[in-house]
């Protein structure tokens, strides 16, 4: 079989039975298709050429792209193994130690995010027309939800209405591997900011499932809650560059920080793995060393030794 045929078998694998989401698919047809331009023959690829294009993505990727990409090629070659178009994948008896930096989530101080805050809602205030004040509702919304519930940006914008009860203050989340949580909207201001929001929500069409619509009535893009942030940073004339996974950084961060539970900050943010959840100890006690060794008041305390 050609390399296309291959591709497109293992690609129809894993929409129809493994049942991966649209993202993960994408990651994968890019790291495979990046493959097969180096490889013509997908079946003929031995252990040392594996190795060979490890060492050239290991030279121009970071860590966590290269994890990615192997782990992309490790699953292709185990299900060509497993169709038997192989009888060993070229990663037998690859030994791979590749260590992954230490990344600490990217928060929004305190102040900044009520700078945001603020802008939004004085756009909301200085709303004049119908369709401008429903935006500005929309966009207040969409930052006190991205806020309260630490949700992924394309769980945000998943959200249907069915799926948001206002009244019990719960949102169901469909998040990653098609796992449902649900997250309790415990703020006086996102149940208002939804409800206002709700009043005014004019869909295209009759039936449109999603709660959180653009200018057309239709479902609110992942980049439209991107460019939501960006303006609202913009009018506060302050410089940075935030993103909604960095309202979800600091959303955990400060929970974390506030109820100290490790394992209730896991289940609200949907994490498969508690090691994940962990990086958000690590952050913390960055930022109890940088206050530690600025205002300690051992350093303050004078006396005669």
């Amino acid at each position: 079989m050609t390399n296309h045929s291959l591709l497109s078998a293992y690609f129809g694998y894993c929409a129809l039975q493994k049942n991966l989401d649209a993202k993960t698919l994408k990651a994968y047809r890019t790291d495979l298709e990046q493959f097969s331009g180096c490889h013509p023959h997908l079946v003929d690829v031995s252990r040392a050429d594996m190795e060979r294009y490890i060492e050239q993505l290991m030279r121009h990727w970071k860590v966590s792209t290269v994890k990615r990409k192997i782990a992309s090629l490790k699953a292709f070659y185990s299900y060509l193994v497993y169709e038997d178009f192989l009888k060993h994948s070229p990663f037998d008896k690859i030994q791979l130690r590749i260590r992954q930096e230490a990344l600490l989530p990217r928060t929004i101080d305190r102040g900044a995010l009520a700078s945001i805050f603020s802008a939004a809602y004085a756009e909301l205030r200085a709303a004049r027309s119908r369709s401008a004040r429903m935006i500005a509702l929309r966009d207040v919304a969409v930052l006190e939800l991205l806020f309260a519930s630490g949700v992924r940006v394309s769980e945000l914008c998943s959200i249907t209405c069915d799926r948001l009860n206002l009244d019990e203050q719960v949102v169901l989340i469909h998040g990653k591997g098609n796992k449902e949580r649900r997250i309790y909207l415990s703020s006086a201001a996102v149940i208002n900011a939804l409800l206002a929001y709700s009043a005014v929500r004019t869909p295209r069409k009759d039936g449109e499932p999603f709660f959180f619509l653009n200018r057309d009535g239709r479902r609110l893009s992942e980049q439209s809650v991107r460019r939501i942030i960006d303006r609202c940073t913009k009018l506060t004339g302050q410089p940075g560059h935030f993103t909604p996974h960095m309202f979800r950084h600091s959303f955990a961060t400060y929970l974390w920080d506030a109820c100290g539970d490790l394992y209730e900050v896991k289940e609200i943010l949907g994490h498969s793995s508690i090691k994940t959840t962990e990086r958000y100890v690590h952050a913390g006690f960055e930022r109890q060393k940088k206050v530690l060794s600025a205002m300690h008041p051992r350093e303050n305390l004078k006396f005669r030794t």
